[in-house]
């Protein structure tokens, strides 16, 4: 069974990672002049995925640090695939328990130090913006910038994927190994 599940849950999870919005930015939160404001806007349009945490995206340079992380995730995510292939064949379930438990706390790392480093941005880019307004005006719309950021649909794709599948092989395991237990003795 899990020879089928594991290939498949770790491709949906790396390719929900990889296309989809995993640390994202609205402007939902914001009030609605501040909207208005053409860098703010632009600003706000910013959505990553772990494709373009991993490279250089023109509207957006992440720090190294976030781009290694977001490589390494992406590399551990595609090599633990081959979890299914693992010899001997009793061992591919504590493979891909494991391979899923560190993939996700990878995937988790990285989600986090991305959203953190997208507050801190807005933050920095809002209080340069604010500027020449009084900090008793500007500070609200600073302090709102931590409300627009959040981590996307597929970081949380990604994640419970990843989390089915160390689930299911942790049931595989615990009934392998009842299975395998020798019985009392009957008198």
């Amino acid at each position: 069974m899990t020879r089928g599940v594991n290939p498949v849950g770790f491709a949906l999870s790396l390719f929900a990672f990889l296309f989809l919005p995993c640390a994202v930015m609205s402007s939902w939160e914001f009030p609605s002049y501040a909207e208005e404001i053409s860098p703010l806007e632009s600003l706000l349009d910013i959505s990553s995925t772990g494709a373009n945490m991993a490279v250089h995206q023109s509207n957006y340079r992440w720090p190294i640090v976030i781009r290694l992380l977001a490589i390494i995730t992406l590399l551990f995510m595609a090599v633990s695939v081959g979890s299914a292939f693992a010899r001997p064949a009793r061992r591919r379930s504590l493979y891909a328990a494991i391979a899923a438990v560190a993939s996700g706390v990878l995937l988790v790392v990285t989600g986090l130090s991305a959203v953190a480093r997208m507050e801190s941005a807005a933050r920095e880019f809002l209080g340069v913006l604010f500027s020449s307004i009084p900090k008793s005006e500007s500070a609200p719309l600073i302090n709102q910038a931590d409300d627009t950021v959040g981590l996307g649909t597929g970081f949380w794709l990604a994640l419970v994927g990843l989390a089915l599948i160390a689930t299911i092989n942790g049931i595989v395991l615990l009934r392998a190994r009842t299975f395998t237990r020798p019985r009392p003795a009957e008198a």
